[in-house]
Order: structure tokens, then C-alpha cells, then sequence
């Protein structure tokens, strides 16, 4: 009898043991630190998880572009009698109490939708009241790779990133007006924003003109409008400064 007892205590002290390893086991399971806490497996805490997602991309912060819009406007070149009436040439018009061309109401147009600054490429001496003969001297001036003599000049370029250029299509290319403006600056480093107004000849071949006078500067995608309707682009100005990004 007392052999019987003596193993069944023996069989029973064996399950108590097996029960108690089982249970130490599940419990070390639960109380691993590392098997379950996703902030473990990217070495930061919430604070610095929550600082990395709000970190600025690389384009915060950077001030916005310094514009200037410089052109060349028939209107104010010509030696016009005082009070001339605009319906006098198409090329002549009176925007915002000015006497102007063209050109120069699109450019006025794109200062104020973008805040830019305006600058009037003016010429020493003036071209002639007559539009066709102003026509005329400018495709003589062109003939002879003229430069004529500017009266106005730029003398704060440093302080501008982006310089739209505008200018109305005279045979084909640029007043040479234009050309002595950029023979007197170098727009190395800025981005230069063509616009012209024209009969239908558009920009001809003047942005490649552009690119190879100014082969430091980036020459971004510009606007040709049609002399009979600039005065009326506000719309299309609009639109076209929004794509480029410069629209309000």
C-alpha cells in the first residue's frame, strides 16, 4: 500500500510542476516589451513622430519672386501732339490717364495682377507721330543692327528674380530699342517672361533671340496677343500668370 501511495504522490507532484513552468512561460510571453509596440520598431516617440510629420517641405518658407515689367510701348516713344486722340493709330492708347500703346497696356495689366514694378524703355530720341512712318525707321534701324540711345536705365536690376520683357513685333523681330536694353543688362541667374503684341506675326523667332542674348537667364513660356484685342486681355493675362504660378 504504502508503494501505491508513494507514486501516486510522485505522478502528482510532476503535474504540479508542468502546470507552473506552462504558466511562467505564458506570463514572460505578455510582458515582452518589443513583440507589440510600433514605436519600438521606428525609434521614436510620439513627440518626435509627430515632429517629423510636420517638418516643412523644402519650398516653405521661401520668400515670394521680386517681379519687374519692362517694355517697350510705341505710344510712349512717339513724339506725339499734346492730347492726341487715340483713335488716331491702333497703336495708340490711353490706359489708367496714360498715353501709352499696346504693349504698354498689357504690361500695365500684368503689374497690377502680380505687384510687379513698371519700367519704360524709352529712347533718346523719339520715333515719329506717323505709326507707318515709325514702322518704317524701325525696319531701317533693324537693316543696320542699329542700337539706339536709351534715356531710361535700369539701375536696381539686383533687386528683381523675374523680368517680364514686352515689346510689339516690328518685321518680324524686336524694336531695337529691346536689343539696347539687353546689351545694357545681364539678366544672368533671373527668369525672363516674354509677352508681345503683333498683327499676327506672334513672337516670330524673338524668344530665341532672347535665349541666345541672355544664355545665363531662364526664359519662361510667354504671351502673343493680337494688337486689335490687348486691350481687352485682361482674362487671358490672367490665366496665363496663373499657370506660370504668378497669379494672385
Amino acid at each position: 500500500m504504502k508503494r501505491y501511495t508513494a507514486i501516486f504522490l510522485a505522478g502528482l507532484m510532476a503535474l504540479t510542476l508542468a502546470a507552473c513552468s506552462i504558466q511562467g512561460a505564458s506570463s514572460g510571453s505578455q510582458g515582452d516589451p518589443t513583440s507589440s509596440n510600433p514605436q519600438q520598431d521606428t525609434g521614436l516617440d510620439t513627440s518626435e513622430q509627430d515632429a517629423s510629420d510636420a517638418q516643412p517641405g523644402a519650398d516653405a518658407g521661401q520668400e515670394d519672386p521680386r517681379m519687374l515689367v519692362a517694355y517697350f510701348s510705341y505710344g510712349e516713344n512717339a513724339a506725339l501732339p499734346d492730347g492726341v486722340d487715340a483713335s488716331a493709330s491702333a497703336s495708340i492708347q490711353i490706359w489708367n490717364g496714360t498715353t501709352t500703346g499696346n504693349t504698354g497696356a498689357v504690361a500695365s495689366m500684368i503689374a497690377q495682377a502680380t505687384g510687379g514694378d513698371l519700367f519704360s524703355i524709352r529712347t533718346v530720341e523719339p520715333y515719329p507721330s506717323s505709326y507707318d512712318e515709325t514702322v518704317d525707321q524701325g525696319q531701317a534701324e533693324r537693316s543696320a543692327n542699329a542700337r539706339p540711345a536709351l534715356a531710361t536705365h535700369l539701375e536696381n536690376l539686383a533687386d528683381y528674380d523675374v523680368i517680364f520683357l514686352g515689346y510689339p513685333n516690328w518685321w518680324g523681330d524686336m524694336p531695337m530699342a529691346i536689343y539696347s536694353f539687353l546689351d545694357q543688362v545681364d539678366l544672368s541667374g533671373k527668369t525672363i517672361v516674354p509677352f508681345v503684341t503683333s498683327g499676327g506675326s506672334g513672337f516670330s523667332n524673338t524668344v530665341r533671340t532672347i535665349q541666345d542674348l541672355e544664355p545665363g537667364a531662364t526664359v519662361a513660356e510667354g504671351l502673343s496677343l493680337r494688337d486689335s484685342s490687348a486691350t481687352g486681355a485682361q482674362e487671358q493675362v490672367d490665366q496665363w500668370l496663373q499657370a506660370l504660378g504668378y497669379g494672385g
